[in-house]
């Protein structure tokens, strides 16, 4: 078994794509591997990439304090086990408590809610992150005018 660790200072970080390191570690709770998290960068394509490195690993099992639903459902979908933990506590004791399956977390709503992601309408497109919604063509130049601006006309000056 591999346990990826999301890690801010040393600790299980508050939120799963903006820690700073990803940490693996085996059955025994030994470090294998101290990795920089690609979703640091920031956007759909990142947080892909960190998924993706979390999957290259081999984690069968991935810790978590917080995270979204749209992430939380993506990590499911891997067949992964996610686990609960809290922040606050000392990592040895959210390592030693991970396999608690009162900690399972077993659906996608069980994340926060996506509000940014909703508000913006999708991520705004071409990462392949499968968020997307088509996009109207541009008007062109040439169409049309469907509604012009009232004008209002108040004579001509004598001069």
């Amino acid at each position: 078994m591999i346990i990826a660790v999301p890690v801010s200072r040393g600790k299980l970080a508050k939120h799963f794509t903006k820690a700073p390191q990803i940490v693996f570690f085996n059955a025994e709770h030994q470090l294998l591997e101290t990795a920089e998290n690609p979703a640091m960068a920031g956007g759909c394509a990142a947080k892909k990439a960190m998924l993706n490195l979390i999957k290259s690993r081999g984690s069968t099992m991935v810790l978590v304090d917080q995270i979204g639903e749209r992430m939380l459902g993506k990590l499911l979908a891997t067949g992964a086990v996610i686990s609960k933990g809290d922040s606050g506590q000392p990592l040895e004791l959210v390592l030693a408590t991970s396999q608690d399956n009162a900690r399972f977390l077993t659906a996608a709503d069980q994340g926060r809610p996506s509000l940014n992601h909703a508000k913006k309408g999708g991520c705004g497109g071409g990462c392949g992150c499968g968020g997307h919604k088509s996009k109207e063509e541009p008007a062109s130049l040439l169409m049309p005018v469907t509604s012009a601006p009232a004008l209002s006309f108040s004579g001509f000056k004598k001069i």
